[in-house]
Order: structure tokens, then sequence, then C-alpha cells
């Protein structure tokens, strides 16, 4: 997935809990991660080619956002 200067949500609305890993694909930017608000001041930071892990509840969702555009993201979510 292609991340940019807008939001966007890592995958739908969760029907049941469910383990998402999410993978900063780039070298050179931070991803940041964060609810439908998120920005790059208050998104959690994931570092260059580094993998982040959540436990989502129900019902939830999580966005991500890049300070620059064209930045490649991998997401594999495992429902529980």
């Amino acid at each position: 997935q292609t991340v940019g200067t807008v939001a966007v949500a890592i995958d739908g609305v969760t029907a049941g809990p469910c383990h998402i890993h999410i993978r900063n694909n780039d070298s050179t930017k931070t991803l940041y991660i964060g609810n439908s608000n998120v920005t790059t001041a208050n998104g959690l930071p994931t570092d260059k080619l580094a993998t982040i892990d959540f436990d989502v509840p129900a019902g939830e969702q999580f966005y991500m956002i890049s300070s620059d555009t064209g930045h490649s993201v991998s997401w594999l979510r495992i429902v529980q």
C-alpha cells in the first residue's frame, strides 16, 4: 500500500478482534500510526524498515500518514 500526506485507513473496521503487523518498507521515511485524526505530529512513529504489531479490538481501525508521498507500507491482519 502507498501512503502519503493524507491519513489513510490500514484496513477496514474489524468485526472481531485481530492482530495486525505493519511494516514500514521505506528506508528514508518515518511512518506515523494513529486514529482517523493522525498527523505526523501526534502519530506513533514507526522507524524506517521497522515492523510494529498491534492487537486490535473489535470495531476499531488504524490509520497511517507520512511526511511525503509514495511511502511504501505493507500490513498483514490476522483474525483471531
